[in-house]
């Protein structure tokens, strides 16, 4: 078991926010912040650009660090299934469009669906938007890296 350092953007654009549309093998319907793992040797901010770009096709600049959230997950099973990806460290990142074209995905993740744009006020009121915590940002992001704080889930 080791835990992933996971690099993720908050892409704002025009009063809207980037989300990735995922659905877990039972149906559930979730949000997620565009990005991933680093990879050794690589920057995070290297990571959270690549990330977005395999996950969404566009490019993005780093403007600064916004936030850190920890993910634990407690299923054993779960655990010894996923060893790798069941404690992660998020690294946030606030970021913007680069003025170049979209391209197609060309890696998204397992449960990943679409990539969608809602509006601050639609991505703050959705049921399950990862990582946990970040929904608060949304209101308005702070000028300090704020500290997310560490969720367990069952």
């Amino acid at each position: 078991m080791s835990i992933r350092c996971a690099a993720k953007a908050l892409v704002i654009s025009e009063g809207r926010v980037l989300l990735n549309r995922c659905q877990d093998p039972e149906g559930h319907v979730y949000y997620d912040l565009p990005g991933g793992g680093q990879q050794p040797y690589e920057t995070m901010e290297d990571a959270v650009k690549r990330e977005v770009l395999e996950e969404t096709g566009y490019p993005i600049a780093i403007d600064r660090f916004a936030a850190l959230a920890e993910e634990i997950y407690e299923d054993d099973a779960l655990r010894k299934q996923f060893p790798d990806y069941t404690h992660r460290i998020y690294h946030v990142f606030l970021a913007h469009l680069l003025d170049s074209p979209r391209r197609d995905p060309t890696e998204t993740d397992r449960n990943q669906r679409a990539s969608e744009w809602h509006t601050l006020e639609e991505a703050s009121s959705l049921p399950v938007l990862y990582p946990r915590g970040i929904g608060t940002l949304l209101s308005g992001v702070p000028e300090v890296p704020v500290y997310l704080g560490t969720c367990f889930i069952k």
